[in-house]
């Protein structure tokens, strides 16, 4: 496994331990970030709205891709030098990390943007209770991301290993996660639909999405084992299980 996916993969679990209870945005290009040079939106790869902070990567480049030229590595610098001034212009401190550089410097780095973002946030105006959050947020992410550099600089390539597969974990549980709250929610249409279904009575109309109107000439059973039995315009008659074609049917 290459150094730079490992070393973006514990980036990106110290962002998450940093960051835990935030609201956070993904390679979000906003409205306002557009470059005047070009007219053409830029990229942040993580962007936390009520903490008013944005984090970009920088000097990664992918598998099989051919080494920057002098020109074209001025030009990524004067695009991120843009995209600091419009965040900064539209109340966004941004930290630049280059994963693949030591990561105690960097963590020195988003340490002073959270500091400044801190300092930025006790001038504003404004919701008191807003202002509170945003500072307690801050706050926490600020003392998080200190022992973490603590922990790194002690051991910086076992600790970033270390990271690296604790975000692997995290993409796994996300993933179960993801794919068990999908599960329940076809579960709740599938039984919602069933129920629908079950007002169905011989003689009404219907349209299904692939064979088009028909008429219902028979319900039988319940629940699970439901059937119903429709007879196409097309004079073609078929039975399906209720939580099969549930999603499927529309009376009319």
């Amino acid at each position: 496994m290459s150094q730079v996916y490992l070393r973006s993969l514990a980036w990106r679990e110290i962002l998450a331990r940093v960051f835990e209870g935030q609201r956070s945005q993904t390679n979000v290009s906003p409205e306002w970030l557009v470059n005047p040079a070009t007219r053409r939106r830029l990229k942040l790869d993580y962007l936390y709205p009520e903490l008013g902070v944005a984090v970009r990567f920088a000097g990664l480049t992918a598998k099989g891709q051919r080494r920057q030229s002098d020109w074209e590595v001025l030009e990524a610098e004067q695009r991120d030098q843009t995209r600091a001034e419009l965040c900064r212009l539209n109340g966004v401190q941004l930290a630049i990390i280059q994963p693949l550089k030591d990561p105690v410097e960097e963590l020195d780095g988003l340490l002073r943007v959270l500091s400044r973002a801190s300092r930025l946030a006790a001038q504003e105006k404004g919701s008191p209770a807003r202002k509170r959050a945003r500072m307690d947020g801050l706050g926490k992410a600020h003392r998080v991301a200190t022992d973490l550099r603590g922990r790194i600089r002690k051991r910086p390539d076992q600790m970033m290993a270390t990271l690296a597969e604790r975000w692997r974990d995290r993409e796994e549980g996300l993933v179960s996660e993801l794919q068990r709250d999908r599960a329940r929610e076809n579960n709740r249409k599938r039984k919602a639909g069933v129920k629908k279904l079950k007002a169905l009575r011989p003689g009404q109309r219907v349209q299904h999405s692939a064979f088009g109107p028909g008429v219902v000439t028979g319900v039988q059973g319940e629940g699970e084992e439901m059937r119903v039995s429709i007879l196409f315009d097309a004079s073609q008659e078929r039975t399906f299980l209720a939580n099969l074609v549930a999603d499927k049917l529309r009376l009319e």
